[in-house]
């Protein structure tokens, strides 16, 4: 299910995402290491998600940049609950995720054999974790984008 769902969707990759404990000390690091542009950062505010079936809220550091024709999405937990939160203390920092832009992310969702297990939205923006961690070492992310705010983040591409 994996290969379908990647043969699909790849076309729309655009982000590799980690978790973080310190933003800055990972952006620092991207910059020396993966050569990454200056980082735009958005400061944490506690937004609504949909977690493994609950309404939860959680609050996230987040920090853009780019290296390459890649986003690089740092994200750090700083309160709530969250697949995110799960994360680093599960695993620590490390790779997270890799992002895809969709057209019909509710489609997607449908079609992909995976389970959502983290979704929310940011304006008019709308997000899936799948739970693929098993089967590909990192979760799926799929991005609706009907206004492009995302793209607004990536104008190199």
């Amino acid at each position: 299910m994996i290969d379908e769902l990647l043969a699909r969707v790849g076309p729309g990759f655009f982000q590799q995402a980690f978790i973080v404990a310190d933003l800055t000390a990972a952006q620092d690091a991207c910059v020396a290491t993966l050569g990454c542009s200056p980082f735009a950062t958005l400061p944490p505010s506690s937004l609504p998600y949909r977690y493994r079936g609950r309404d939860v809220e959680c609050a996230l550091t987040i920090g853009f940049a780019r290296s390459g024709d890649v986003q690089i999405e740092l994200i750090q937990p700083v309160s709530g609950e969250g697949l995110h939160v799960e994360f680093l203390a599960q695993h620590g920092p490390g790779a997270h995720h890799l992002g895809f832009m969709v057209e019909r992310l509710d489609d997607e969702i449908a079609r992909s054999g995976f389970d959502e297990i983290m979704a929310g939205r940011f304006g008019t923006l709308r997000f899936a974790y799948l739970d693929t961690w098993d089967v590909f070492g990192a979760y799926v992310e799929m991005v609706e984008d009907p206004d492009g705010m995302m793209r607004q983040l990536m104008p190199w591409r």
